[in-house]
């Protein structure tokens, strides 16, 4: 799978509207496992009830009574949890960074071809009487003296 999301889309006019319900120590331990499965490459937990207390930061008895309010956001599948709306969000903020980067090469890309990225290599060495100077990496001259790329300036005489 592609490089993790480092930002999770936050609506808290849809978030507040779906948990009225809870208390200030239910927001807690659910905003704190939607945090932890963004963190993780499938965006999911596992259901695991001592994982979850600890992911909540509580202790396993808090947990338990707890649990069964906090997992009706989830949905449990194969030994794991995950919470709709953030697969959701997970998977818009992947497809955007995705363009992005592609976006990024096609105009690399584009740029290389009409002859912005040829030899970067070159240093420009001239000064801003439009002489130029060449580039260290000049075929023609190897020498430090002279009207070559690399002869020595003389203290703009």
């Amino acid at each position: 799978m592609s490089k993790k999301p480092s930002h999770i889309p936050l609506f808290p006019d849809a978030y507040l509207r779906d948990t009225t319900h809870l208390t200030t120590e239910e927001h807690g331990a659910y905003f704190l496992l939607l945090m932890a499965a963004w963190g993780n490459d499938d965006c999911t937990l596992p259901y695991d009830e001592k994982r979850l207390a600890a992911l909540a930061k509580m202790p396993l008895l808090k947990w338990r009574k707890i649990a069964h309010i906090i997992l009706e956001f989830w949905t449990i599948d194969n030994g794991r949890i995950s919470q709709s709306r953030l697969l959701r969000e997970f998977a818009y903020v992947q497809d955007k960074s995705k363009k992005a980067r592609e976006a990024v090469q096609e105009r690399w890309g584009r740029e290389r071809t009409k002859g912005y990225g040829r030899n970067t290599d070159a240093i420009h060495l001239g000064g801003g009487g439009g002489g130029g100077g060449g580039s260290l990496s000049h075929p023609e001259s190897n020498s430090l003296e002279g009207d070559g790329p690399f002869r020595i300036i003389d203290g703009g005489k």
